[in-house]
This record gives C-alpha cells, structure tokens and sequence, in this order.
C-alpha cells in the first residue's frame, strides 16, 4: 500500500483492545456469520515490539476467530484466494512496512496443511494480488533496480515470474504502487506523479500481458508540495464485475487530531478510461471528512466494504459500509482486511 500511513496504527490500534462486534443487524441484508474475512491483527507481546500483526480470520459477526500466524515477523496485505483455500500476503523477512532496508516476500498460507510458502525470495517482493481464476499473481518488486518497483506475473506456485511493466521514472510515471486484479482481467496499479510544486497519486490499469496501458483516475484536483504523503488515489478495489473502481482518496490536510497524516475518504469511480469531469463519487459521510478511510474491499455480494478507518474519538479499525455509504459499523481491531469469495449468502431470517 502506497499512502495509508502504518504510523498510525500503534497510537491508534495498541491502546484499545476491544472485541469483534456480534451485532450484524438486518440492515446488511444478506450478510451474516458465515461471512469470513482475513486481516492483520495486532498480537502485541515484549518480543514483538511494532511488528506485532498476525494474520487472523474471522466470521464478520466475530465468531470462529483463528489466528494463522504466529512469529516476530510482519505479514502484510492478505488476499483470499478464488477457491478460499490460501491466503497471499507480502512477509517481510526483517524490519517491516515503510522501513529503510527491510526485506520481504511474497507467501502464501495453505488452508488444508496449515503451512506457509515463499514464492519469492528476493527480499524486495511485495503487494502480490491472485488473477481472477488463481492461477497467476502479480506482484511488485524491485530486486534488479532499486530505482523502482516493477510489476511482475508468476504462476501460482512461484514458477515463471517475468516482468511486465515499470515506471519510465518521468514526472508522471514516477514510481508505481496498490495492486488489484479485476474479473476483467485487468491489473490495477497506483503510480505516483509530481511537478516542482505539485505531488499526487492517480490510478492506471494495464493487461497481465503489459498491454494495453490506460489511464482511469487523474487523482483528483489536489495535491501536496515535495516531501508530504501524496494527496490522490491509492489502495484500489473493484466491484465485483470489475466495472466499478473503490479508492482511498487523499486531500491536502490533516484529519483532525492527526498532525503529520493525510486525511482520505472513500471514493467509488468507473473503471473505464479516464477523460476530463469523469464522475466520481465520494462515499465517505460528512463526519467522516476529517478521518482516514483506506484499502476498501468489496464483498462477493458486491453491496459491501470493508475498509479500515481511523478518527480521533471514535473507534479505528476494521469497519463495513454499504455501497450507498447509508451506514458504517465498526467491525473489529486491525488493518487491510479482505473477504473470503466463497462464503455463502445465506437470506437472514428476520426481517
């Protein structure tokens, strides 16, 4: 992830260890206990210091909640598998996200033997993301230029990984970052652009053949000086026919009671090229202008998101909204969560 600031997490996340939320009420339609999820959760123990966060999954009610890993390293960004059988995450190695010098990779957790694999191990993989049928990941890294990160595609199991694109290092093609793989069969990419006095992120798509570049946000009017977290687009998700894009959308301020971080609202666009007064919608409340929204994801039922928020006064973490953004509800502790695609949508027996 690009923008979203993990500095926020420790102040926010560490000092309130609440439980999940069992209260899914009717307003979710068919969303009920059945419906899993798998996120970073903070495990905080001595040893552990700032890398505390496991992988752990539960039903969104908070029921059958198991933790997968367990070590002193970061495990970062989980992705459900198609089939919900594996779960892949970038590992880092040695030191963690946003850290000079770390080391990370990409891996993979098998549910039936309870084991993890690397499928990389350069040390400079990360953000992998599964195509649409499994059988290949995308993935950045910059193990052969440290000037950038390039997009790769390997085959599942790790074999066959060859790159596909890269930055051209221009001022707007500066650096790329936040993969998704829509049904659509397009990889969805964050490149970072600037000016003398101008610094934002827009999103690209390209195919998993390096084709076909296009264009689909242009980050929105604001950007920030050199030196700040980039205002415009980052952390993107798609619908599930792929025809609908969800952002974290970056502004020139502070939330409040956050010196230093970018406030970001969610924002849902088409994912169709990008032209001039293209709509755009912004999905994030009123109260919510001054907070920070980010890395949404869309349920298989296509009417829900999860996506992780942060606000003074209220509580941060894992929190659901509805497409139509009518409600929000705070879900559990935690950060880059992702649904399991194959669990059922059962109807809710109450009104």
């Amino acid at each position: 992830m690009m923008s979203i600031p993990f500095s926020i997490l420790a102040p926010l996340v560490s000092g309130c260890h609440k439980s999940p939320n069992a209260s899914i009420g009717p307003q979710w339609g068919s969303l009920v206990s059945a419906a899993q999820i798998v996120f970073m959760a903070e495990i905080k123990t001595d040893s552990l210091g700032p890398q505390g966060y496991e992988l752990e999954v539960m039903n969104l009610d908070g029921s059958n909640r198991h933790q997968l890993t367990n070590n002193n390293e970061e495990e970062f960004l989980p992705h459900f598998s198609p089939d919900g059988t594996r779960i892949l995450y970038t590992r880092f190695t040695s030191g963690s996200y946003g850290l000079a010098g770390s080391q990370s990779r990409v891996t993979v957790y098998d549910f039936a033997t309870g084991t993890t694999r690397d499928l990389t191990t350069t040390g400079k993989d990360s953000y992998p993301v599964w195509s649409p049928d499994g059988s290949q990941i995308a993935f950045l890294s910059s193990w052969n230029d440290s000037q950038y990160r390039a997009l790769w595609v390997m085959n599942a199991d790790g074999s066959g990984p060859h790159e596909i694109g890269h930055p051209t290092g221009a001022d707007s093609d500066l650096t790329w970052g936040d993969l998704a793989w829509s049904s659509q069969n397009w990889i969805l990419f964050v490149v970072g652009e600037k000016s003398d006095t101008c610094y934002k992120a827009r999103l690209d798509k390209i195919r998993p053949d390096g084709t076909g570049r296009t264009e689909v946000t242009d980050g929105g009017p604001n950007c920030v000086g050199p030196g700040l977290e980039q205002c415009g687009d980052a952390d993107p998700g798609f619908s599930p026919d792929g025809n609908m894009i969800y952002t974290s959308r970056g502004f020139p301020y502070a939330p409040k009671g956050m010196p230093g971080q970018t406030a970001r609202n969610l924002y849902a666009i088409s994912s169709d090229a990008w032209y001039p007064c293209k709509p755009e919608r912004d999905l994030s409340p009123t109260s919510s202008h001054n907070c920070i929204e980010g890395i949404p994801k869309v349920a298989p039922d296509g009417k829900n998101i999860l996506f992780f928020f942060a606000c003074t006064g209220q509580p941060s973490g894992i929190t659901l909204t509805d497409i139509a953004a009518s409600h929000q509800q705070w879900i559990t502790n935690g950060f880059g969560p992702d649904w399991n695609p194959v669990w059922k949508l059962l109807p809710l027996l109450c009104p």
